[in-house]
């Protein structure tokens, strides 16, 4: 027999979770990073995609969500970010960036701003652009 005590013990012990796990709605943003160059990519090649909020213009870009993608030999190459929808703010900017790189050097990196959360689909196709070879 659970006495007086326990019972609301058992009904309380809910309210003790920490409140970002009990609110947390998980969100997914889909699509490819994709290149035009004929030619494969360095078997060390990293692929980073990022949800960005760039709503301050003088403070560095907050990142909300990334995907780190490694083995990719070529275009298209398909990302998935996960994050928390009440990261998501009203009024805020968001946008994607990708980025390509052999170790430390930078390869591609999109040029044209990927605006999302603006009424738009949930798959997005981000073209990069090959960054000039001189550039060490």
């Amino acid at each position: 027999m659970i006495s007086r005590r326990g019972i609301v013990a058992l009904l309380a012990a809910p309210l003790l979770l920490p409140a970002a796990t009990a609110g947390a709605q998980t969100t997914m943003l889909m699509g490819t990073v994709n290149y035009n160059e004929r030619m494969a990519l360095p078997q060390n090649a990293t692929v980073l995609v990022q949800l960005l909020d760039i709503s301050l213009a003088d403070a560095p870009a907050q990142v909300i969500a990334e995907d780190r993608i490694t083995g990719a030999a070529g275009s298209p190459i398909p990302y998935k970010l996960r994050f928390d929808q009440n990261l998501i703010k009203p009024r805020r900017t968001y946008a994607l960036q990708a980025r390509i790189s052999d170790g430390d050097r930078l390869m591609f990196i999109n040029t044209n701003r990927h605006a999302v959360f603006a009424g738009g689909r949930n798959n997005t196709r981000i073209l990069v652009q090959r960054v000039d070879s001189q550039q060490r």
